[in-house]
């Protein structure tokens, strides 16, 4: 089995979110893809499978679950397929993730892979005062998109230096925190923002993708604009285009692979 890593939303290695993608050539149970992607121990592995018509089956581990959250590692999927390989008949620009939450569409810039997603809402909600309690710092606005609650503080500073209490955050019931701002008129990025989710097992993400399915329409809808670059911030981070048309949001960004290997074996029950 060959397979890859690869720093998603990233400009040089070792930077943005790495996922492992891994290429499926024989059938793998369940609890051996569980076990590889234990054995790698990052946030995604992706196991890839060629199906028909532009369509790859795409399974997604974290080193404790399956997880059916799609985030990054789609990114770094697309960019292997893309960059890694040479797959007979692939299409130069489109092709489809078919995962159990649905099917995906993925894209193909000069520089950049695309994932196609629907548009999430946060709601405005109340505030526990557990969670301000946490972060240490009061907010502009409290909203909450399911389980993940958004966090609008007042400028990036204030964003750039919280340190928050996280097992308090770990205590709050729900699947994570985002704290945002908007960028500012002399920043290159339009917000930034930062996830963390102790109660997940992870104190705080590098790079979320999917927390930007309702960042995005949120700050599209503040800053009155379509098409916005956003900013993670934590010890590695990463840059994400976005664009929100009607009901989708399209969530680009670049890949760099550090790591590229062969499977000794992938047999074991």
């Amino acid at each position: 089995m060959q397979f890859w890593v690869v720093d998603a939303f990233a400009k040089s290695v070792y930077d943005g979110n790495p996922a492992v993608v891994c290429l499926l050539e024989n059938n793998l149970s369940i609890n051996v893809q569980q076990k590889i992607a234990r054995e790698f121990n990052v946030h995604e592995t992706v196991f890839v499978t060629p199906l028909q018509n532009q369509h790859f089956k795409v399974q997604v581990f974290t080193p404790s679950s399956n997880d059916s959250v799609c985030g990054h590692g789609l990114l770094a999927a697309g960019y292997v397929l893309w960059n890694e390989l040479s797959l007979p008949d692939i299409d130069p620009e489109v092709i489809y993730f078919d995962l159990p939450s649905g099917i995906f569409m993925i894209s193909k810039g000069k520089n950049k892979i695309t994932v196609h997603t629907s548009t999430k809402t946060a709601e405005p909600a109340p505030a526990p005062d557990r969670l301000i309690n946490a972060l240490g710092t009061p907010p502009i606005a409290v909203s909450k998109c399911g389980q993940i609650y958004l966090v609008e503080m007042f400028n990036p500073r204030h964003v750039l230096k919280l340190e928050p209490d996280i097992a308090k955050l770990e205590k709050i019931p729900c699947a994570g925190v985002v704290v945002t701002a908007e960028g500012g008129g002399d920043a290159s990025y339009d917000f930034i923002s930062r996830f963390f989710a102790p109660s997940q097992g992870l104190n705080e993400d590098p790079v979320t993708l999917w927390t930007h399915c309702f960042l995005g329409p949120y700050w599209a809808h503040r800053l009155e604009r379509s098409s916005l670059i956003a900013h993670q911030k934590a010890d590695r981070g990463g840059t994400l285009f976005i664009e929100c048309i009607q009901e989708q949001v399209l969530i680009s960004g670049e890949c760099v692979p550090s790591m590229k290997g062969v499977a000794c074996s992938c047999s074991a029950e």
